[in-house]
């Protein structure tokens, strides 16, 4: 899948007209709600419309070339998870950019940003100020994101399952009591490479969000100390 951005301090007039320069023939517009189509007489461009909010009489899952406007960290999330090849199941996305696009945000430490998910696909920079990529998280942090991507619940529904939810916890608080430093942002990034399913990506962004402030409980039974060891014992 082709993916670009451009960074909220684009005008908006400038950063749709390369959207829809970028996006070609097969372009359509994922928005996340009917006001933001009204807000930028959006409907006035004569291609498909999308929205993500079920009350929208746009609502629909995004398909073609999506120009996502509007869209938060999920948003975009979501069309990447809807949107990409699913079994039997045809890719409807071909290509995705988003034309606001930020970075953290002083005011928020731990808020939304399109940060890991730039980082995570090594996405274009169309227009605007670049954002910098997440600094990668440590070699221990990220040999253990990998090996729990073998479990097959990972793969497919993220960390629904407790099994694995409890997995994760104890990995990250362990290699935490170790040392090294969980920074949610840089979990995601791991997390997204690895093609965790459902919203296991955000799921582990909070987790460590949660432990860098708290201990949280998991079943010591679904990770070996041997594994957490090797885990612990992993450099670059």
């Amino acid at each position: 899948m082709r993916r670009a951005y451009i960074t909220a301090d684009e005008p908006f007039e400038n950063a749709l007209a390369q959207a829809l320069d970028w996006a070609g023939d097969t372009a359509t517009l994922h928005v996340p709600d009917t006001a933001t189509v009204e807000n930028e007489e959006l409907d006035t461009l004569g291609i498909p419309i999308t929205s993500s909010s079920r009350k929208s009489r746009f609502y629909g899952h995004s398909h073609g070339t999506v120009i996502a406007v509007g869209q938060n960290l999920a948003g975009v999330l979501d069309v990447e998870r809807h949107g990409r090849l699913r079994g039997p199941l045809k890719a409807t996305v071909d290509g995705l950019i988003i034309t606001d696009a930020y970075g953290p945000q002083p005011y928020s430490s731990h808020g939304q940003h399109h940060s890991a998910w730039i980082t995570a696909y090594d996405v274009d920079h169309l227009a605007g100020t670049p954002i910098p990529a997440v600094t990668p998280a440590p070699a221990p942090l990220r040999a253990a994101i990998r090996d729990l991507t073998t479990r097959i619940a990972v793969r497919n529904q993220g960390l629904i399952d407790k099994r694995e939810r409890h997995a994760a916890v104890h990995a990250l608080t362990y290699l935490r009591d170790a040392g090294h430093p969980l920074d949610p942002d840089a979990l995601m990034v791991e997390a997204l490479r690895n093609d965790w399913g459902g919203n296991g990506p955000e799921d582990l962004r909070q987790i460590a969000v949660d432990l860098q402030h708290k201990n949280l409980k998991y079943d010591k039974n679904q990770v070996t100390t041997e594994q957490l060891r090797q885990w612990a014992a992993t450099s670059d």
